[in-house]
């Protein structure tokens, strides 16, 4: 159960790490051209991704339809993922606990 743990961990860890610099990427290219774009530089855009898809707060937003629709997939995916590291966790100790008990 333990290498079970790790693995899953480790895989929605380096999804999310995935998920950030991808995003990031896409929300550039969607508001690069916009005129009155925030998110300037890729550094702009990683920061607004990390925190799009973590944390929800950040100085910097999209202002287009495809940046506000990539920053929605990054919340929404970033939940995503938050939520099956909790329950992967909760289930590890709830097996060791019912094993313990035994």
């Amino acid at each position: 159960m333990r290498k079970d743990l790790c693995t899953v961990l480790t895989s929605s860890y380096f999804t999310f790490g995935l998920l950030v610099f991808i995003g990031a990427y896409c929300v550039l290219n969607a508001e690069k051209c916009a005129d009155n774009a925030n998110i300037i530089t890729y550094a702009d855009a990683l920061w607004f991704a990390l925190n799009a898809s973590s944390v929800g707060n950040s100085n910097f937003y999209p202002v287009t339809n495809t940046g506000r629709l990539i920053g929605a997939v990054l919340i929404l995916v970033g939940y995503a993922l938050f939520t099956l590291n909790i329950a992967v966790i909760s289930s590890y100790f709830s097996h060791k606990l019912k094993h313990k008990e035994r």
